[in-house]
C-alpha cells in the first residue's frame, strides 16, 4: 500500500525556496567587501534555485549578479557602471555583458 511521502507537496517546497533565496541574499549583500568567492557561490546558488522552483530573486539584486558568469557585481572590481540618458548601464569585467536599467526621475 502506497503511502503519500511527506513534505513533498509544491507549497512547502516554494516556502523553503523562498526561505533559501532570502538567505542567499543576506549572504550576497554582506559579502561584497569581505570574501568575493562566498558571494560567487551564493549568486550561483541563488540563480540554481530560482531557476528550479519558479521563485523570483528581489529586483534589486537582480541588478547585481551576472547571469552569464553567475557572480555578483561589485563595482570598480569586476563591473563598470556608466549613465547616459536615464540609462544605467553595469558592463561584466570578467564576460563582458552589459544590463541596462532605465533611472526614473522623481517628479515626472
Amino acid at each position: 500500500m502506497a503511502g503519500r511521502r511527506k513534505g513533498r507537496d509544491a507549497a512547502s517546497r516554494r516556502k523553503r525556496a523562498e526561505k533559501a533565496v532570502d538567505h542567499l541574499a543576506s549572504l550576497i549583500d554582506g559579502s561584497n567587501s569581505s570574501n568575493q568567492t562566498l558571494g560567487d557561490s551564493a549568486a550561483r546558488d541563488l540563480l540554481r534555485t530560482t531557476k528550479r522552483h519558479g521563485v523570483r530573486a528581489p529586483a534589486e539584486l537582480r541588478s547585481k549578479i551576472c547571469r552569464t558568469c553567475q557572480q555578483t557585481l561589485v563595482p570598480g572590481r569586476n563591473a563598470r557602471v556608466r549613465i547616459e540618458s536615464r540609462v544605467r548601464k553595469t558592463t561584466c569585467l570578467d564576460c563582458g555583458r552589459v544590463i541596462r536599467t532605465k533611472l526614473t526621475v522623481e517628479g515626472e
